[in-house]
């Protein structure tokens, strides 16, 4: 019988969706399906003579998040939103808090958030009704 050589768990536990929690005006949202952000600068070469870049240039940076609620979450946004419109909510930072069950805790921070808006769509065989909320975002902080 030959043994199975183990291989080291290098980095230790890979953080999953259900090791984030994240806080919304102070308290954490257990209706969260999924959350996505990003920041892309744009990055261009820049050309004179010949046929590759004699330089770069450094344009804007395009910050982008959704969050994605139940909609039983999401009604319960809408109780607490002026006036029944997400649109209304002063700008708020967005929390997501990496909780592993074991290994290191980390920390983004989506920096003086607003929401655009809502999006609900339902169809046939759907067990629950998920609604992605985009997000304007000032700034993101990486591993706080």
């Amino acid at each position: 019988m030959a043994v199975q050589e183990r291989v080291p768990l290098i980095n230790g536990v890979e953080y999953t969706h259900a090791d984030i929690t994240l806080n919304l005006f102070g308290f954490p949202i257990i209706g969260v399906t999924a959350i996505e952000y990003s920041d892309m600068q744009n990055i261009e070469g820049n050309f004179s003579t010949g046929h590759l870049p004699t330089s770069v240039g450094f344009g804007q940076v395009d910050l982008t998040a959704t969050i994605t609620l139940t909609s039983v979450e999401f009604r319960r946004l809408l109780d607490f939103s002026p006036g029944r419109r997400l649109q209304n909510i002063p700008f708020f930072d967005v929390g997501i808090n990496f909780l592993p069950e074991t290994g290191f805790f980390r920390r983004d921070r989506l920096v003086r958030c607003k929401f655009k808006g809502a999006n609900i769509s339902s169809a046939t065989n759907n067990t629950q009704i998920e609604v992605p909320l985009e997000l304007f975002v000032a700034d993101i902080q990486y591993n706080l």
